[in-house]
């Protein structure tokens, strides 16, 4: 099950505490490198090499199962030993380690034959800093099918490098995959329509880190004192906290294994910065090695992004880097005329929690379209700043430009996400007497971005679709089916009115999928011939947008009779993405483009390219096509030259 698996893949929790006061670090004087401004001198990342922040390309053979009679072909020989030897291992063949399974009695090769099972190879990069238990998205690809359709991945190992057969060397395990393997929505399913194949995939956040890579840092001026400095500061920026697993840095070698004497250091990613280990990085590179006189760097920062605005971005991390004591300093910055320091001070500001940012960042969020308000919404969700900054949020979500009612969407998302990891760890402590689950923080975490309501200040609900994607429910603004494609499934509709046109017609999948609207019912009457099926269904759904979704999505059961197609979360969004084209929705359809092959390459051919954690300039770009039912002139032109590279959305076609 897809919550389960999720929450089973949370960290022990682990506290710890001392009694030592406090002591006052010596400053050290070190030989700053040349190529360091001399602003950041001082700094770790001044004075240090790092290991273990590149991304890693791991790979292995998988079995993909529960296809449509379309896997089972001849594999290479090396492939199909590999593939024989691993299934044998794991008991498949032998009396009664599966029985009352599908695969009771079957022998390994009998199970590479079978039709609805193919052999794929999975990749994925591991981003850098990965703590275990990090997820991260794989792509899949065929070996022996004609189309992974409908298909499941089943556990996966993952080792550094290409993957390998049997008889050659075997790398080292980093990760996991499993899950369901999402294919293009935007082709017909059972079909290969020029440029799209249904041979690749992708495994949407089916991949979790179980044997990370160990960050390493290399003193550039090794001595026992310097390591002592270093391992105090970066500790004491990132005090251990419940769910770390141990102090973030710790000296390797020497006879103090807390200090270390040999100029190297072992870092661990904190659990707050699980997902976004790049900007745990960026904090710790910029630390100030000397702890005594925080203010006085602060105001070095802010003296120095004011003369050299091109310093602003360092700064920002500088800032943030120092703590709580750089915010008098920061908030110098929040109204300064020129937009580079500006920004500089509010995004440490915002990262500090620093309610006194959110005038300034309002202002910039309702400011003109571009970069600046995309970075102001999103700093602004960061802010515990109370109500004001969810009603900032939601009456954006009215505009127009849909890139800003998509920041605006993600950043009360992220909101309502901690939102309800508050109730659920709240709950938890009321709870503890009774026999009540008890949930380590990560878990709380991942069992808080499966489901909250709708009636909060955020005005986002999420629903968990058949154990299959992630359905978020926006009632603000002009319609719109938002699908990102990355990370979690998930489809968000925007729109306060979100009930389909009635009267229309589709028929979509060359006449296997097809729907009329009643206006007088209020319903939507289905015919759905599934691939390989003798009989198609003749279903009646309701007529909304997110009664629809979940209609395609439900399986139906014993315990559960509702009607329903089944469809995977794949093509769930295609037929989505067709009726978008027939004109049976006024939503306008949005997608982000997909950035997984880039990223497998970089892996791959280059260890400095991704070595810069993410910033805003890299946020994805999204495709979006105007609702048909439009005027003409107003319907983006379609080109080959204006399609995606992966994703290809076609024009949406005027209603006659």
């Amino acid at each position: 099950m897809f919550i389960s698996l999720l929450v089973a893949g949370g960290l022990w929790a682990t506290t710890g505490c001392s009694n030592k006061k406090p002591s006052v670090v010596e400053p050290v004087t070190v030989q700053p490198a040349r190529d360091i401004p001399t602003l950041l001198r001082g700094t770790v990342g001044a004075e240090a090499s790092f290991s273990g922040v590149e991304p890693v390309l791991v790979s292995g053979y998988g079995l993909v199962v529960g296809l449509n009679g379309t896997g089972g072909d001849v594999l290479p020989d090396s492939i199909r030993t590999t593939m024989e030897r691993e299934m044998g291992l794991l008991g498949i063949g032998k009396a009664g380690d599966y029985r009352g399974t599908a695969i009771d009695g079957v022998t390994p090769q009998q199970l590479l034959r079978d039709k609805s099972v193919a052999v794929v190879l999975v990749q994925a990069a591991i981003p850098p800093g990965s703590p275990a238990g990090a997820n991260f998205d794989c792509y899949v690809r065929a070996i022996n099918a004609s189309s992974l359709e409908g298909g499941n991945l089943w556990t996966t190992e993952l080792r550094i490098g290409d993957a390998s057969t049997f008889g050659q060397v075997q790398t080292r395990g980093l990760a996991r995959a499993r899950g369901p393997v999402f294919i293009n929505p935007f082709s017909e399913p059972g079909r290969e329509d020029t440029g799209v194949s249904r041979l690749v995939g992708r495994v949407l956040d089916g991949g979790v880190v179980t044997n990370p890579l160990q960050i390493g840092m290399t003193l550039n001026t090794p001595s026992f004192q310097l390591v002592r400095s270093v391992t105090s500061a970066i500790n004491s920026r990132f005090p251990e906290q419940p769910g770390d697993g141990g102090p973030v840095a710790r000296g390797r070698g020497g006879p103090n294994a807390s200090t270390g004497s040999g100029g190297s250091i072992a870092l661990r990613v904190p659990a707050q910065y699980r997902r976004k280990p790049g900007e745990f990085l960026q904090i710790l590179r910029h630390i100030r090695i000397d702890q005594n006189v925080p203010e006085q760097y602060a105001r070095r920062y802010v003296d120095g992004v004011i003369s050299e605005p091109v310093m602003a971005e360092s700064v920002a991390w500088s800032l943030e880097a120092l703590g709580q004591k750089s915010l008098p300093f920061a908030r110098e910055l929040y109204d300064y005329a020129e937009l580079a320091p500006r920004m500089a001070g509010l995004r440490a500001g915002a990262r500090l929690n620093d309610p006194r940012a959110v005038p300034a960042l309002t202002s910039l969020a309702n400011g003109p379209r571009g970069p600046v308000r995309s970075a102001a919404i999103e700093l602004l969700g960061r802010i515990d700043g109370g109500p004001t900054v969810d009603v900032t949020l939601r009456e954006l979500l009215n505009g127009e430009d849909f890139i800003t009612r998509i920041a605006a969407y993600e950043a009360l998302a992220s909101r309502s996400e901690r939102l309800q990891y508050n109730r659920l760890s709240a709950s938890q402590r009321s709870n503890r007497e009774r026999n009540a689950p008890r949930y380590s923080p990560s878990q709380l975490e991942i069992l808080s971005e499966m489901a909250f309501p709708g009636n909060t200040m955020q005005g986002v609900e999420r629903r968990l679709v058949e154990d299959k994607f992630l359905l978020d429910i926006v009632p603000y603004g002009e319609p719109l089916i938002y699908i990102a494609q990355q990370g979690r499934p998930r489809i968000v509709l925007f729109g306060a009115k979100q009930a389909l046109v009635v009267p229309s017609v589709m028929s979509a999948w060359s006449g296997r999928l097809m729907l009329t609207t009643d206006a007088a019912t209020n319903a939507v009457r289905v015919y759905y011939l599934a691939p390989g099926a003798d009989r198609a269904l003749v279903q009646q759904a309701r007529g909304t947008l997110p009664e629809m979704v979940a209609f395609l999505a439900k399986k139906p059961s014993a315990t559960d009779a509702r009607p329903g197609l089944n469809l995977s979360y794949s093509e769930v969004v295609g037929a989505l993405h067709e009726m978008f084209k027939a004109g049976v929705t006024q939503a306008a359809f949005a997608t982000e483009t997909d950035k997984l092959k880039s990223e497998l390459l970089a892996a791959a051919s280059s260890f400095g390219v991704a070595e810069r954690p993410e910033t805003p300039e890299d946020k994805e770009v999204i495709i979006l096509n105007k609702p048909a039912v439009m005027e003409p002139s107003a319907v983006p032109q379609g080109s080959e030259g204006d399609k995606p590279t992966i994703v290809p959305i076609g024009p949406a076609t005027p209603k006659k």
